[in-house]
């Protein structure tokens, strides 16, 4: 979100006296724009259902601080013939590092006081990213990394916005300065301008349809927004519009943002095209000023509230995210309507005080004003400095805490205690070991860091990625095939072992996001259309490997798919997966599906968490309800309706056995699902096995696979 720059706005602007002072009147237009802009956020996030769309109110700022940075920098290239730009940068420091800085330092010690350590250098990374100014490209990376999908929202997350402002801060005056220096400035400015800004509006338009998820906070998907500001700003002066067009044109700009902020949701492909309503509707109110006529929203746009709002509304915007972050690690009902109606009331107090005490005396120190501006850059670089040292000491002890973590997870499997991990509901050798009943190995905060179910050999065949396990080819006596998402991956382990055990030579042919299914998964590009060109490529691998009779298929349960007409959601899941199966070869002669796993909640971990620091029984107290954790399974219910074709209709029936391997009773009870079982911990993050835990399944999933196998 841009920052309320009210030092283009006021006479008591910090500019040099060799430059040009701003005009100073302060625009009640502007400041009732920041005022619905912050609003819209606040409620976007405070109550998403009310106003779905309140994303856009940041697209509201953009447009604003292009417009207000443009006409300034204007008005110096215009009496100066130059841009001061250490002078510029200095004053922008001064404007938005002070209240920036602070809000940073008190997040990462609320982060180090308050959030269980699983979340630790998540956050501070984030923390990290938010004081070097580019949290929107590690948010991008976040966004199209799906094992970073289920990280929970940072306090600093909201920073993605002023990191793209920042860069547009130090971009923009180049691209000015570059005009400027040709003999027609105007001219050749607004040819700069209006290029890089179609640029960029192309460029959104393009990347949001093709990868939405990283488009959301890139600069160039962003820049046009801030382009547009200042191409108004070239304009000039207001054009001669009458009295009445004005008020038409600032109720049609009101218009366009509420008809965003209501009726825009998070399945809108945003910014593209579509952030042209709100970025249009912001420059609209702004063109048309506050028009005299009667009828015209002058009288509400000039309101003492709205003005008082627009005012505080960088410090609002900075101080209510973090609320909202930090509420539920302290308060047990933080979704209660009086806390969130709390959290709006503080922030509106914080962020006055945090105008009154810090933003504007830092601004207007004499001191700085008078001094050159290496001192501003001397003071933020020691405030940086303070930042950087207080996330120095969280990431050392946590990555302290998981050195031990690590030391003290490979003393115990190296134990081997009885009844350990999935031995313990091991249901036909129930047991029981007390000594492991407050036992959680590995802690949260080392499960989240390690790998992945790692692959030692990652290669290509013909496109396809494949991964070895068990023994090699050449000694196996069967070849068999992993194959499916992420949730296949995750069973590679005690396959491995499964397979080392019976002579086996295994492939791990798996991608992430991506089921082994002819129905379209729909998810965000370019994932979705890869994953489409992954699974039609799959019959012709297993064409070009024979030796391959058995595939183990596994489907993460949940997500969209396509849906064709006068189907239901259920049935065309079940229908993609029948029909990817029967694509492929008639040398496969199994298929073995594994019944997906439960999903806990990001509640959860905190609970283990809090558990080990009580030394309580985590594996009693951190429980799912089965109804929530365990959903049905449409690769199940594939594979039950191709049983009943095969003993029903044996001739229209493929020649391959489909059967089903289900371990459900090792997570769950009758009622519950567990986070530890036998003190170790199940999930590395939402949904996705530790290693250790998948290790302990070795015997319960070979108990499983000679069943099926029994009768081939």
């Amino acid at each position: 979100m841009a920052g309320p720059d009210l030092d283009q706005l006021t006479g008591d602007a910090d500019v040099p006296a060799e430059q040009p002072k701003p005009r100073s009147e302060i625009r009640p237009e502007i400041q009732a724009l920041r005022a619905i802009a912050v609003l819209t956020v606040v409620v976007f996030h405070v109550w998403s259902p009310a106003m779905p769309g309140g994303f856009v109110g940041v697209d509201v700022f953009f447009a604003i601080s292009g417009f207000l940075i443009t006409a300034h920098l204007l008005r110096e290239v215009d009496a100066t013939g130059r841009i001061v730009l250490w002078g510029f940068w200095a004053r922008r420091a001064r404007r938005l590092l002070p209240a920036a800085m602070l809000t940073l330092v008190l997040c990462a010690l609320g982060t180090m006081l308050f959030v269980p350590q699983v979340y630790w250098l998540q956050f501070l990374h984030e923390i990290g990213a938010s004081t070097a100014y580019v949290q929107n490209w590690h948010l991008a990376a976040d966004a199209v990394d799906y094992l970073n999908a289920d990280n929970r929202p940072s306090p600093v997350q909201h920073f993605w916005s002023l990191s793209a402002e920042e860069q547009f801060y130090v971009v923009w005056p180049l691209l000015i300065l570059l005009g400027a220096w040709t003999v027609r400035r105007r001219a050749a400015i607004a040819v700069v301008l209006t290029t890089v800004t179609g640029l960029s509006l192309a460029y959104s338009i393009g990347e949001t349809a093709s990868n939405p998820a990283a488009a959301y906070f890139v600069t160039p998907t962003r820049a046009w927004e801030f382009g547009a500001g200042g191409l108004l700003a070239m304009l000039g002066a207001r054009a001669q519009l009458s009295d009445g067009a004005r008020a038409a044109l600032s109720w049609l700009g009101l218009a366009a943002i509420a008809y965003a902020a209501i009726f825009y949701t998070a399945q809108t492909a945003f910014p593209g095209s579509a952030a042209l309503v709100p970025v249009l509707g912001a420059l609209a109110v702004i063109h048309a000023g506050v028009p005299a006529a009667g009828w015209a929203p002058s009288r509400a746009l000039r309101s003492p509230p709205l003005q008082f709002l627009g005012g505080i509304s960088y410090s609002a915007y900075l101080w209510h995210w973090p609320l909202l972050v930090f509420a539920p690690f302290v308060l047990a009902d933080a979704d209660s309507t009086g806390v969130r109606l709390a959290i709006v009331a503080i922030t509106v107090v914080v962020a006055w005080l945090t105008k009154t005490l810090v933003e504007d005396p830092v601004r207007r120190s004499r001191w700085l004003l008078s001094a050159p501006p290496g001192a501003t850059f001397a003071f933020a670089g020691a405030a940086t400095v303070v930042v950087g040292c207080i996330l120095l000491a969280g990431t050392t002890h946590v990555q302290s805490q998981i050195e031990n973590a690590v030391r003290a997870t490979n003393a115990t499997v190296k134990a081997d205690p009885r009844c350990f991990g999935a031995a313990s509901r091991d249901h036909l050798h129930p047991c029981f070991n007390p000594a492991l009943r407050t036992s959680v190995v590995p802690l949260p905060v080392a499960a989240k860091a390690e790998d992945h179910a790692p692959c030692e050999r990652l290669y290509l065949d013909g496109g396809i990625s494949a991964c070895d396990f068990g023994v090699a080819a050449k000694q196996a006596t069967r070849t068999v095939a992993l194959v499916g998402d992420s949730h296949a991956s995750h069973w590679r382990i005690p396959l491995d072992a499964i397979a080392h055990a019976r002579g086996w030579h295994g492939i791990s042919v798996t991608r992430t996001s991506c089921p082994f299914s002819l129905a379209t998964k729909l998810t965000p590009e370019p994932t979705r259309s890869n994953c489409v060109k992954w699974v039609k490529a799959l019959p012709a691998y297993f064409r070009r490997h024979p030796e391959i009779d058995t595939v183990f298929v596994v489907g993460i349960t949940g997500g969209k798919v396509l849906v064709p007409p006068g189907r239901t959601k259920a049935q065309a899941k079940i229908d993609g997966y029948r029909a990817a199966w029967r694509s492929l070869p008639p040398t496969v002669k199994h298929i073995v599906v594994i019944r997906d796993t439960p999903k806990i909640m990001r509640s959860t971990a905190d609970c283990v968490d809090r558990a080990i620091a009580a030394k309580q029984p985590a594996g009693r107290l951190c429980t799912i309800p089965r109804a929530l954790a365990l959903g049905g399974d449409p690769e199940v219910a594939a594979a039950r309706q191709e049983q009943a074709l095969r003993l029903t209709q044996p001739d229209a029936a493929p020649a391959r056995r489909v059967q089903v391997i289900d371990l459900t009773r090792v997570f769950c009870g009758k009622h519950l699902c567990y986070s530890v079982i036998g003190g170790a911990l199940v999930f590395k993050d939402l949904h996705h096995f530790t290693l250790v835990f998948a290790r302990t399944l070795t015997p319960q999933l070979s108990h499983e696979v000679d069943r099926v196998t029994s009768s081939w």
